[in-house]
């Protein structure tokens, strides 16, 4: 598939000079009112003779800003584009005072706000054009559990590193539930978790991350140390659980039997993030899912150097093209 990568070497330069100014002459933001108060932000990008639409779910501590490269590559095939901030993160509804907090009530909060902006922005916006999903990390799981009760929805779906079940590391799994299911009846599902520390720039490293380019993870940090509301990097003990329990959902034999949406899962080789052996049971259990590993790319395969970057975009886009 012909696409025009934004290369490593001069990738803010592009960015800056080229890829935003273009995508803000398109964007429309919203502030969707939600039923059960506050409001969901969104980006849309809408294009004459656009014959296909995507919905972009960011993942845990993201926003959708941190899928402006990949809403771009999307516009080029033709694609319009619909990126939600899920609640707790960029400038959707928060219910901590602290942006670098993270926290949701109950996991079903992100899929019902999904059903909100599906039923009153994005269906109606969508019209008779093929519409997909791209799905990261949380905002995979959270796409998973929408195929799962809305099987009309989407004609194809990626989801890319999903959270089918979350690492507990350095903890074994069970503690891990066990400590936050504890600080959830002390009444402590408000509070930080113990595996989270408030923003500091200090320690967001390139070398930490789960980027494996430079460029890529520079260009989106520089946006999150100016912009506070760009700093989720830590949960509380509530999202913990919340996060831990989507695995038993996602990995229901029955559940999955109801994804009749073709369903391509994209794994990284070196994720540390999400636990690999779930992903695959989960593909194993969706009736014709598919599984591709790249097997050098770390959590956030859509932030890999330039090599890795070519081949996840025509597996990705051919895949989403050929609804």
């Amino acid at each position: 598939m012909m696409i025009s990568l934004i290369r490593e070497e001069n990738y803010a330069q592009t960015m800056r000079e080229v890829v935003e100014p273009r995508l803000a002459a398109l964007r429309e933001e919203i502030d969707m009112p939600l039923d059960g108060g506050g409001a969901l932000h969104a980006e849309l990008y809408e294009q004459e003779g656009a014959k296909r639409a995507v919905v972009i779910l960011h993942g845990y501590t993201e926003s959708g800003e941190k899928f402006r490269e990949m809403t771009w590559y999307f516009l080029q095939q033709g694609f319009n584009v619909f990126v939600p901030d899920h609640r707790g993160h960029g400038r959707s509804v928060r219910q901590m005072e602290e942006t670098w907090l993270t926290h949701v009530d109950h996991f079903d909060d992100y899929v019902h706000d999904l059903e909100q902006l599906m039923d009153r922005v994005v269906l109606p916006r969508a019209g008779e054009k093929t519409l997909c999903l791209y799905a990261h990390s949380m905002g995979g799981a959270a796409g998973a559990m929408a195929l799962i009760r809305h099987p009309e929805w989407f004609a194809r779906a990626v989801l890319t590193a999903p959270m089918i079940a979350p690492s507990a590391a350095p903890l074994p799994g069970f503690i891990g539930k066990a400590l936050a299911d504890v600080m959830c009846a002390l009444g402590k599902q408000n509070d930080r978790a113990f595996i989270g520390k408030p923003f500091d720039p200090a320690n967001e490293t390139f070398e930490a991350s789960y980027a494996t380019s430079r460029a890529r993870f520079d260009y989106y940090e520089q946006k999150r140390i100016a912009n506070k509301h760009l700093q989720n990097c830590a949960p509380t003990y509530g999202w913990v659980k919340e996060a831990i329990g989507v695995t038993k959902v996602l990995l229901d034999p029955e559940n999955d039997k109801r994804i009749a949406t073709p369903v391509l899962l994209c794994q990284a080789g070196r994720d540390t993030i999400v636990c690999l052996p779930e992903q695959r049971q989960f593909v194993e259990q969706v009736s014709g899912a598919q599984l591709r590993v790249f097997e050098t790319a770390k959590h956030e395969i859509y932030c890999s150097d330039d090599e890795v970057m070519r081949g996840y975009l025509d597996v990705v886009l051919g895949f989403l093209t050929e609804a």
